[in-house]
């Protein structure tokens, strides 16, 4: 399994601007900017990016939310794999990276592709729809190691 690279600051303009192009998922806009390019443009986010053959195959980035229901809890914003690399053990080494770096709860709002990627690697959590909830608790019961 791939383990991915854990940068401490904002990865740089291509490796964002790459998978941002080669993305397959649906993202908002604020204003006229995807809001993962405004995320990385504004400084925010904690971010992972993991190599296979000493390329970025797999990108993650959590976000302190600010509003609503869930604010001030951690969210998992964005984890893609590259289709090249899927079946690598990349996004469940990003995911556990996630889970390993962020504090009592995290929110991930999964998109219906990715719900069932989540629902088998973290049985314990809250779940409502392709929301999931996840607790300092219940990350021991995540099979992502």
């Amino acid at each position: 399994m791939t383990k991915p690279i854990i940068l401490n600051r904002r990865p740089g303009p291509a490796i964002i601007a790459q998978f941002v192009a080669a993305s397959a998922l649906d993202y908002p806009f604020v204003g006229d900017v995807d809001a993962r390019l405004a995320t990385w443009a504004r400084g925010e986010g904690c971010w992972a990016i993991a190599f296979h053959e000493r390329r970025p195959v797999g990108i993650a980035c959590t976000v302190t939310l600010d509003d609503g229901r869930y604010a001030g809890w951690d969210c998992l914003f964005w984890l893609e794999v590259l289709p090249e690399a899927r079946g690598l053990g990349i996004g469940r080494a990003l995911l556990t990276r996630v889970l390993d770096h962020h504090g009592e709860r995290l929110i991930i709002s999964a998109t219906a592709g990715a719900a069932p990627f989540y629902a088998a690697l973290l049985p314990q959590a809250q779940r409502s729809g392709d929301l999931f909830v996840v607790e300092a608790a219940e990350r021991s019961y995540a099979r992502v190691a």
